[in-house]
């Protein structure tokens, strides 16, 4: 018996070509079916936003990508949590042991590195878990540590600095919404790192490695990166692009709402413009969230006829307003500002 009841991960290409060729050998219509029922087509790249977006994003609608045709199911009765690498004293986990730990619950927002501006690849969760640094702690990091890889179940790994694992809000949860860890989301636990991208916090976890500087994970392998923080953002939900308004309906007034995204700076304000940035207006926060949260926003506009551009920007926890940087690399990360057109007729 395995320690884990899970499918190896396989590219979608390689299983819509493999079933092909077990088609043609005969016989592998049913397996091909088996797969497609098990594979995670249906939520990978599973987006939320909109006008009905809430503070607590539910399970169900949390934002999801992943590498997998099939994630995993990880078996909780032989699943175990190691620390080991550069390590004084490695250490070993069954979940109910981990569980017994202080823990701490915490408000953190997640974003993939792949959201565009005006996507959904974001959702605002409650968290419980044990802080890193206690698990860190037991084990006693070697002096040569300098980084965190963390290890799935799917084989996946990432890495974090030392210094942000020895954050105190760094976590390892196994609580979502105060509901068991989802499967989908990473059950028995994962690694929420605040103000990271999403591809940091590693789900279905079982292994913590104290590894050197020259650590890489799966994506930073790739040339994704090398800057993992996530800028300040903002969105527009409603109304969408390229909608139109009667003027009667636009003089009672038009509801403009959205979310705003520090890291782990948090949001101390978000202004909207209807003539692309030329002047703003500052928006009400609704739900100002957490520094380790998104916010959530909104704005009574009240146009003449015309045709107009809204752009919004926000101003994250440090005072720091969100900007356009064209050096970015687009492996970090998308910045800038999200635009739409409304036409009041």
């Amino acid at each position: 018996m395995s320690d884990f009841d899970y499918t190896p991960p396989i590219g979608r290409r390689a299983l819509i070509l493999g079933g092909l060729g077990l088609l043609v050998v005969g016989g592998g219509a049913q397996i091909l079916r088996k797969l497609y029922r098990a594979a995670s087509f249906g939520y990978d790249g599973l987006q939320y936003k909109g006008e009905s977006v809430q503070a607590i994003t539910p399970n169900d609608q949390f934002y999801c990508v992943t590498k997998n045709v099939v994630d995993p199911i990880v078996n909780e009765a032989v699943w175990r949590l190691e620390l080991t690498g550069l390590v004084e004293k490695p250490q070993r986990y069954k979940l109910d042991h981990l569980q017994r730990l202080p823990a701490v619950t915490q408000e953190t927002t997640l974003m993939c590195i792949s959201n565009g501006l005006d996507a959904g690849l974001m959702s605002n969760a409650v968290w419980k878990g044990v802080p890193l640094p206690a698990l860190l702690d037991a084990a006693t990091p070697r002096p040569e540590a300098a980084k965190v890889r963390f290890h799935g179940v799917d084989n996946y790994t990432d890495t974090i600095p030392l210094e942000k694992a020895l954050d105190p809000t760094t976590l390892v949860v196994y609580e979502m919404n105060r509901e068991r860890l989802p499967d989908r989301h990473g059950f028995p636990a994962r690694v929420i790192v605040p103000g990271y991208f999403g591809e940091k916090h590693v789900k279905w976890i079982t292994r913590i490695e104290l590894a050197a500087a020259d650590a890489k994970g799966f994506y930073e392998t790739q040339g994704w990166g090398p800057d993992f923080i996530v800028p300040t953002r903002s969105r527009i939900d409603q109304p969408y692009h390229e909608q139109w308004f009667d003027l009667r309906t636009a003089g009672n007034g038009v509801g403009v709402k959205g979310v705003a995204f520090g890291g782990d700076r948090g949001v101390s304000r978000v202004e909207v413009s209807a003539d692309d940035g030329a002047n703003w207006v500052e928006a009400r926060l609704d739900y100002p969230g957490t520094r380790l949260s998104w916010a959530l926003w909104s704005y009574d506009w009240r146009p003449a006829a015309g045709d107009y551009t809204l752009v919004v920007r926000a101003t994250n926890g440090d005072g720091q307003v969100q900007t356009y940087d064209a050096n970015r690399p687009f492996k970090s990360g998308a910045s800038g500002f999200h635009k739409i057109v409304v036409h009041v007729a």
